[in-house]
């Protein structure tokens, strides 16, 4: 599978030139199921073509810019290593797909921008967290969402065991290692109890680096698996800002990635739902007033604006219209016409991009019972 970041979202976001075509169909990783893939891209993409041929656009073009989508129909190599969901975007200049932990309903969207709110379950604070298995021997980082799990490689000078760290030092005797410009022991195999946790440390916060290096700015909770003697000195190394307090307790080594995850989303779950069901009770405080509001002609231009800091979006469903950014004019169509916008779909993107909270869950979960709801910063 793939890792979606923060910034891959945004690179599908800006605005680029000509039709955008978005497709999203859910997959299977095995078995014969796994072969309805390629037929379900096929059929949404004569759909697309349609659309687009509607759009005024001549059959030369069309095969240009459905070409390598349809090679990857053809690719059944490609089909042999799925998720659970496949979305896929194309445009003239550029083709990229991602094979993703979560399940999707059958969709394609032809526009000028691409529909990413799909990808808004995968990024939302209520969605993803990441596991890092601790151990002597054996050190492995993992991105999670609740739908499943994946590993994510860690730079190449991150030790991967102690072992590793001692034989880079060549820790036969007591030597100086200088990290951040602060001199740091390191002891050899004779040491006593206090000088092997401060080796342990050592190799943490070279760990650290490694990992923070890979999540960069990302918040999502990290969750440890290991020993639990292990936990209080990887805290004291670690500089992650989103350290989860409780971890998996018990050797990983050996155990199936998918065990540790479920696990882990036992302990994760209340943390991650916390800010979410904040933001819920929230809404329900503020609903009738000036700072909350369900009424999308409202939501869009507020969102435009950078007000909304967080937004509820009902996920598989879409607004069809068209949003004037100079007059903040919104336009709801009774059905989807050339050249609308999935309104919900844009709200979304625009509080993302001004550093809102977006929770992209399923209808009935919608504070308020409509499609949309907000809270706004003022």
């Amino acid at each position: 599978m793939d890792l979606l970041r923060k910034e891959q979202l945004k690179r599908l976001i800006e605005p680029v030139p000509g039709p955008c075509i978005s497709i999203y169909i859910p997959t299977a990783r095995a078995g014969v199921e796994a072969k309805q893939g390629s037929i379900r891209l096929k059929n949404l993409l004569k759909q697309a073509e349609k659309e687009l041929a509607a759009q005024g656009l001549k059959t030369p073009q069309l095969a240009g810019l459905l070409e390598p989508a349809q090679k990857l129909c053809e690719n059944n190599g490609f089909w042999r290593y799925q998720g659970d969901g496949l979305a896929v975007f194309r445009y003239p200049e550029t083709f990229y797909y991602y094979r993703l932990p979560i399940h999707f309903d059958e969709l394609v969207v032809v526009t000028d921008r691409f529909h990413v709110k799909p990808l808004m379950r995968l990024l939302t604070e209520d969605g993803r967290y990441y596991l890092l298995t601790l151990s002597k021997n054996d050190i492995r980082l993992y991105q999670c969402t609740r739908f499943g799990i994946r590993e994510v490689e860690l730079p190449a000078e991150t030790p991967r065991s102690f072992s590793e760290v001692l034989a880079l030092e060549g820790i036969e005797r007591q030597i100086q290692v200088h990290t951040a410009g602060t001199a740091v022991k390191f002891h050899g195999h004779g040491a006593k109890e206090e000088d092997e946790k401060e080796n342990l440390r050592e190799f943490f916060r070279r760990v650290d680096r490694g990992v923070r290096e890979v999540l960069r700015d990302d918040r999502a909770p990290l969750v440890l698996a290991g020993v639990e003697y292990l936990f209080p000195l990887y805290r004291e190394a670690s500089t992650h800002p989103n350290l989860v307090e409780r971890g998996v307790a018990g050797n990983p080594e050996g155990r199936r990635p998918e065990e540790l995850q479920a696990e882990a989303w036992k302990i994760v779950e209340p943390h991650l739902r916390r800010s979410r069901l904040e933001a819920a009770r929230r809404f329900e405080e503020l609903a009738g007033s000036p700072r909350a509001s369900s009424d999308l002609k409202v939501v869009l231009p507020a969102a435009w604006q950078g007000r909304v800091e967080h937004l509820f979006v009902a996920a598989g469903r879409q607004v069809w219209g068209s949003f004037d950014a100079g007059t903040l004019e919104v336009r709801v169509s009774e059905e989807h016409r050339a050249g609308d916008r999935d309104l919900l779909n844009l709200a979304a993107v625009h509080t993302f991009l001004n550093n809102g909270a977006v929770y992209a869950v399923e209808p009935a979960e919608v504070p308020g019972g409509g499609l949309l709801a907000a809270v706004f910063r003022y």
